[in-house]
C-alpha cells in the first residue's frame, strides 16, 4: 500500500540519496519575449541564469532591468523570500524558445535540464526565458547549474541568509 502512495505522489517530487528532489514543473512560466521586444541595446546573446525574489509576475521586469537598464544583479536573499530561478537564453533575430525538462535539488545545488529550440526561418525577434519557482529556502550557499542536451551551459551562485 505504501509503494502505491509513493508512486502516485512522484509527479510532485521524488527524493532519493542519489537523485535528489525532483521539483514540480507545474508552475514554470515560459516566454519567447522576456524583454518585451526591447532588444535595441543588445549586441549579442547574453545567456544567463538569475535568481529573483518576489512575485513571479514581476520576474521579467527584474530581468529587463538587469539586462537592459544595467541594474545590479541580486545574489543574497532572506529565508522568507519566495525565490525564482530565471533561465534566459539571450536575444535571437529569429524565433527561439527554452523548455525546462527537469529541475533537481541536490542539497544546495539546483540542476536544471532544459532544451533549446530555434526556428531562424521566422523573422520574429525573440528573447526566450523560463521562470522556475523554488520557494523559500533554508540558509546556505546555493548553486544553479543549467544543462542543455545534458551539456553544462551555465552556472551561478547565490546565498540565503538566516535573518
Amino acid at each position: 500500500m505504501l509503494s502505491v502512495f509513493l508512486f502516485a505522489s512522484s509527479a510532485a517530487c521524488v527524493e532519493g540519496p542519489e537523485e535528489g528532489k525532483i521539483l514540480s514543473l507545474d508552475n514554470v512560466t515560459v516566454t519567447c519575449y522576456a524583454l518585451g521586444g526591447d532588444t535595441a541595446t543588445l549586441k549579442e546573446p547574453v545567456e544567463s541564469l538569475y535568481v529573483y525574489k518576489g512575485d513571479a509576475g514581476k520576474a521579467l521586469i527584474y530581468l529587463k532591468n538587469v539586462i537592459i537598464e544595467g541594474e545590479r544583479e541580486v545574489t543574497s536573499f532572506g529565508i522568507k523570500d519566495p525565490l525564482y530561478i530565471i533561465v534566459f537564453r539571450g536575444f535571437f533575430p529569429g524565433l527561439s524558445k527554452v523548455t525546462v525538462k527537469k529541475v533537481v535539488l541536490r542539497g544546495t545545488e539546483f540542476d536544471i535540464y532544459a532544451e533549446y529550440w530555434n526556428a531562424p526561418e521566422y523573422s520574429t525577434a525573440s528573447q526566450p526565458a523560463a521562470i522556475i519557482p523554488v520557494g523559500q529556502l533554508p540558509p546556505g550557499k546555493y548553486s544553479v547549474i543549467l544543462f542543455v542536451g545534458n551539456e553544462l551551459h551555465k552556472k551561478t551562485e547565490f546565498k540565503v541568509k538566516g535573518r
